[in-house]
């Protein structure tokens, strides 16, 4: 794979320029995006590869090979595959893979960058911890308030977090009534009104 032909980039493209073409590219194939769409599977796999490509790109140092954080260290030492970098695109694919006390593992032994909040705040999401996702989502964005990405995430979960708190007593997330007061209500009309 080719990872400027990936993000679509040239291969002497500065560090903003590449951010830039992933910025715009995760805006796209996002998943929240695909929510009950026939193509989710595919901007799934989309979205996977455009993180491999970027984090290909960013890791390189200027004698072409991949640098490593000063704090990585191999997974293993939580329980994980043997010889498993800890690396932001690591801790994506875990989270895309909803193996979330793996992926929160191997956050601990990266740098608190602000990709880390923001995989932390993912990986709290996905597992239903909307509080904390909230409060490691707003860090990511206040360290780096460009990234789209970041930005996305957090107005999701605000909006789930708002949407749920807002839902009135015996409706349904979806507006209507539920089952239960629907019946409650044909029998309550039944006993008053002697049409039914």
């Amino acid at each position: 794979m080719n990872p400027y032909e990936v993000l679509g980039v040239s291969e002497d493209a500065d560090e903003e320029t590449v951010k830039k073409a992933y910025r715009a590219l995760v805006k796209k194939y996002h998943p929240d995006r695909y929510v009950n769409n026939p193509l989710a599977d595919l901007a799934s796999e989309k979205i996977k590869e455009i993180n491999r490509a970027y984090d290909m790109i960013m890791n390189k140092t200027s004698d072409g090979q991949d640098s490593t954080y000063s704090r990585q260290g191999t997974y293993s030492r939580h329980g994980g595959a043997a010889g498993t970098q800890a690396t932001f695109q690591n801790v994506r694919v875990l989270i895309s893979q909803s193996r979330i006390p793996e992926a929160m593992a191997m956050l601990e032994v990266l740098p608190k960058t602000a990709e880390w909040y923001y995989l932390s705040g993912r990986a709290r999401m996905q597992i239903g911890w909307y509080d904390q996702a909230i409060t490691f989502l707003r860090t990511a964005v206040s360290m780096d308030p460009n990234n789209i990405e970041y930005r996305n995430a957090l107005d999701n979960v605000l909006n789930r977090n708002a949407a749920y708190r807002s839902t009135p007593t015996g409706m349904t997330s979806s507006g209507c009534c539920s089952p239960c007061n629907l019946c409650t209500a044909c029998m309550c009309m039944d006993c008053i009104c002697p049409c039914y």
